[in-house]
């Protein structure tokens, strides 16, 4: 037997080795799923959108089911009861996130918030919770005015002359600013374009991580890759450190001036109560509010844009809200919040039928473990939360396809248990209270200040990008100042 028939002998061996134990049974609570394909398992089922892709599988084989991804055995949950049990009631089982590659290199071996893993988590935890109590939070609201002062000014030059307006970077930008105000005690200039400065440094390598991160890498999934996979960070590195080399620049100039007995910001309070240690993961975390901070709020404040183009009766219904609340050509401000119910509704209901981080960061269970009382889950395995289907789940919402802001606005309305944008439970999204008032800010001034319209009449297209978060394909706004 030569060389060649020996090796395809073995591969058909370990083809059928493969799919005889992705398929086997592991217990009687197994949830169910589809048929999984050697080497690949499911991954050529969900396509280039994979939250919708495991929709559509919930659909078929329910709100829990299992699913390979390469070598690594998943369970999708979209069941609201599920997924309390998981990330509330046995958060000690699943308190970690999954581990990969991408992962580890990315969080620099999980010393970040995001993905840190047991005891280190805690303890990062709870330094950002003193972190953020200790920050001034008077200057946060001051920050948010100073800054959608300035993106009102940027729309005014394009409303002015006449120019059509793309938001992606101008609301990144917002958003940015907002974080290295609060986190740095910095920001971007006004004047500085995307491509100057810290914007064109931060915004490619910003946009590669969270597609990277987001995808199916078959480097992550696939066991005989993975050395490969991990070989090509060790070679050529990674987009995260250039984002890692601009907080590190930020981190050695704080420490150099840091005065104990009055911290100026989020990042000397966290060098502060780490007593000046931990450096790499302190580093880390900064870049954490940076790539989460503002990329979430970034692209839920463009959806809503692109939802108030494609439905220019609630526009008109929300502008008429905060005409009588804000005043038109009045500044809205977080102290508004409290009485604009149907502004509200309509930031909900765009987290709600297009949720920014639809599949969220996945776990990793602990221990093998049966959950509400009907489903295995073996230890190791990797738990995704799909927000879109539990968003869209036709047994708690009422025609979950349409965009209806009124469904948030229903006395005693149950659909807020069947409504987690930032997740729950102790590992839920720890600046989820600040994105809410930097949302609120944005989406109130901009429809206070401006119509919104298409450049040709037509409405825009809704089809997601996918990455860790979504965002719209770019679209051209016309405004009109109101």
């Amino acid at each position: 037997m030569n060389i060649i028939t020996l090796s395809i002998l073995l591969l058909v061996v370990y083809l059928v080795l493969d799919f005889i134990l992705k398929n086997k049974k592991q217990s009687k609570y197994d949830p169910p799923g589809a048929t999984a394909l050697p080497l690949l398992g499911n991954l050529h089922q969900i396509g280039s959108l994979p939250h919708i892709g495991l929709e559509n599988m919930a659909k078929k084989f329910g709100h829990v089911f299992r699913f390979w991804m390469g070598d690594v055995y998943a369970v999708v949950v979209s069941d609201p009861e599920v997924i309390r049990d998981i990330i509330v009631k046995k958060f000690d089982i699943f308190t970690n996130r999954t581990m990969s590659p991408s992962f580890d290199v990315m969080s620099r071996n999980y010393v970040n918030l995001a993905v840190a893993r047991d005891q280190h988590w805690y303890h990062i935890r709870k330094l950002v919770a003193n972190a953020f109590t200790k920050t001034k939070l008077r200057a946060v609201s001051t920050v948010m005015d100073e800054q959608i002062d300035n993106l009102m000014r940027k729309m005014t030059q394009f409303e002015k002359n006449k120019q059509p307006f793309y938001p992606r970077n101008h609301l990144k930008k917002f958003a940015l600013n907002i974080i290295f105000s609060i986190m740095f005690s910095d920001e971007i200039p006004f004047e500085e374009e995307e491509h100057e400065g810290r914007m064109a440094r931060l915004f490619k390598p910003m946009d590669i991580i969270m597609k990277e991160l987001g995808s199916a890498n078959l480097g992550d999934c696939i066991n005989f890759l993975r050395p490969l996979r991990t070989l090509k960070f060790k070679l050529f590195g990674s987009e995260m450190d250039k984002v890692f080399e601009i907080t590190e620049e930020i981190y050695n100039e704080h420490l150099e001036t840091l005065d104990e007995n009055n911290p100026r910001d989020l990042l000397d309070n966290l060098i502060i109560d780490s007593k000046g240690q931990h450096k790499e993961s302190v580093i880390m975390i900064g870049n954490d509010f940076i790539l989460a901070g503002s990329e979430t709020s970034a692209s839920t404040v463009e959806m809503f844009m692109m939802f108030m183009i494609n439905y220019p009766e609630i526009q008109e219904k929300m502008a008429g809200e905060l005409a009588s609340v804000v005043g038109l050509g009045n500044r809205a401000t977080v102290t508004h919040r409290a009485k604009c119910p149907y502004t509200n509704a309509v930031i909900k209901e765009v987290m709600r039928i297009m949720p920014v981080a639809p599949l969220g960061l996945p776990r990793q269970a602990k221990e093998s473990i049966i959950v509400a009382d009907k489903y295995f889950i073996p230890k190791g395995t990797m738990v995704i939360i799909n927000q879109r289907a539990l968003h869209h789940n036709t047994e708690h919402w009422v025609n979950p396809e349409q965009f209806m802001p009124e469904r948030f606005l229903v006395e005693d309305d149950k659909h807020n248990d069947y409504f987690q944008p930032f997740s729950s439970g102790p590992r839920n999204c720890v600046g989820q209270n600040l994105a809410v008032e930097e949302m609120f800010v944005a989406c109130a001034n901009i429809i206070n200040t401006f119509k919104l319209n298409s450049i040709d009449g037509k409405p825009v297209n809704e089809e997601e990008l996918f990455g860790l978060t979504i965002t719209p394909n770019q679209f051209q706004v016309c405004l009109e100042a109101r």
